[in-house]
């Protein structure tokens, strides 16, 4: 799926003396693009005017300015060293004109003044006391920054486009007409389908068989078959060797092996705008009186073999292909969480982390979920709900031999004898 990337573009103001302050603001711009722009699906763009406006015969140089490129940034960066400007018949300079036209809109304003040391013979005294008299105006009614090296002014420039660039998202996106939920990221988890990875919704339906087996003691030793002809000590090796519980541990695997399922998830991003550092807590209850919940990592399922010198298990994370989705108990409630680095807008990610649920009654068990992520300003709440239909089949352990295919009926007569 193509998504065309969001566009928010920072208009950098200042006046002469601060040339170099204004190629660092473009790289710090640029540098943000190069790291975060592929996955968050934004780009930010540097405006000039320079670069972004083309002259116009008869009109006021910074009237064409404000129309060609002031009225069209999302935000402002002004920095300032001891020049206000040049004077645009309006206003005591370009820079000035252009911070209270795009303040006068509503649109963020950050304000850099420099106190870097400057020879006093090179320092303009009057372009000086008006940047004095700018500053005290200022500083009551905006939150501004001072550096001392230009190192810090990266620095903070750095965090700080960070900052204003969350506030525009989250603006941006309560008037979006696609994404109707607070902020940016619309971010939902659903159940996932273990086979063809297709969203399931919040509500599935399990069904689990719970064999109630009897008769376990009844259930012969296992006796291997034995060579026609052999020796009695190869006769007494082969036994020692065999596992006589053989048949009667695979009952219990079978019971278990019938009454856990697999549980995995889906995420997807239904907003505009790509989410980073996502983080999923889950609170789990039930109303099912001898319901587990485990992680596929470390659930694992004794399957017997008929030689004790080998043994093998089944882990239900290897079948799964998946990870196991760590999962803490108290009490009643357990509690798991999952950790997505980013997700693109529009887009969906089938969660390799899967946990294993099962019981020996009916019931339904209840997610209460919160998703965090970078471009939420609160968690959404969100509920998710398995219904357990668990069919309890009484039967003689033989029987489930026999039905299961381990043995048929007159081999299990012969074992007995």
């Amino acid at each position: 799926m193509s998504y065309e990337a969001k566009v928010f573009r920072i208009l950098i103001a200042s006046p002469s003396d601060v040339d170099e302050e204004r190629e660092i603001a473009v790289k710090t711009i640029q540098e943000w693009n190069d790291l975060n722009s592929a996955e968050r699906q934004i780009v930010l763009l540097p405006l000039r005017w320079e670069t972004h406006t083309a002259p116009e015969y008869g009109k006021r140089p910074q009237e064409v300015i404000n129309r060609q490129m002031v009225d069209h940034c999302d935000l402002v960066i002004g920095v300032f060293w001891t020049r206000i400007g040049s004077p645009t018949g309006a206003a005591d300079s370009g820079t000035l004109e252009e911070i209270e036209r795009v303040a006068g809109q509503g649109k963020p304003v950050m304000l850099y003044f420099s106190q870097v040391k400057k020879d006093p013979n090179q320092i303009d005294l009057e372009q000086f006391a008006k940047l004095k008299e700018f500053k005290e105006k200022t500083f009551p009614k905006a939150l501004v920054e001072s550096f001392n090296t230009q190192i810090e002014y990266r620095d903070k420039l750095a965090k700080q486009i960070e900052i204003q660039l969350r506030n525009l998202i989250v603006t941006d996106g309560k008037t979006s007409e696609e994404d109707s939920e607070p902020g940016s990221s619309n971010i939902s988890l659903e159940f996932c389908d273990l086979e063809t990875g297709d969203n399931l919704g919040q509500e599935i339906n399990l069904e689990t068989t719970y064999f109630d087996v009897t008769g376990l003691e009844d259930v012969p030793d296992y006796k291997p078959n034995l060579p026609e002809e052999s020796s009695n000590k190869s006769i007494s090796r082969i036994l020692n060797r065999s596992n006589s519980d053989y048949y009667r541990e695979y009952v219990r695997y079978l019971v278990n092996y019938s009454m856990f399922k697999p549980v995995k998830f889906w995420l997807r991003n239904n907003g505009i705008i790509g989410a980073r550092d996502i983080y999923i807590d889950m609170r789990i209850s039930t109303d099912m009186e001898d319901l587990r919940i485990e992680s596929s990592s470390s659930f694992k399922i004794q399957k017997p073999v008929r030689d004790e010198d080998r043994s093998f298990s089944v882990n239900f994370g290897d079948i799964l292909n998946g990870e196991g989705l760590e999962v803490s108990q108290s009490g009643d409630v357990w509690d798991t969480n999952m950790e997505i680095r980013a997700l693109q807008p529009k887009r969906e990610v089938k969660s390799r982390q899967t946990m294993i649920v099962g019981g020996k009654s009916s019931g339904s068990i209840d997610f209460q979920v919160r998703v965090y992520a970078d471009t939420l300003s609160e968690p959404i709440l969100q509920s998710l709900k398995i219904n357990m239909e668990v069919e309890t089949v009484e039967i003689l352990a033989k029987d489930l031999l026999i039905d299961s295919g381990i043995l048929i009926s007159d081999e299990l007569d012969e074992k007995a004898s």
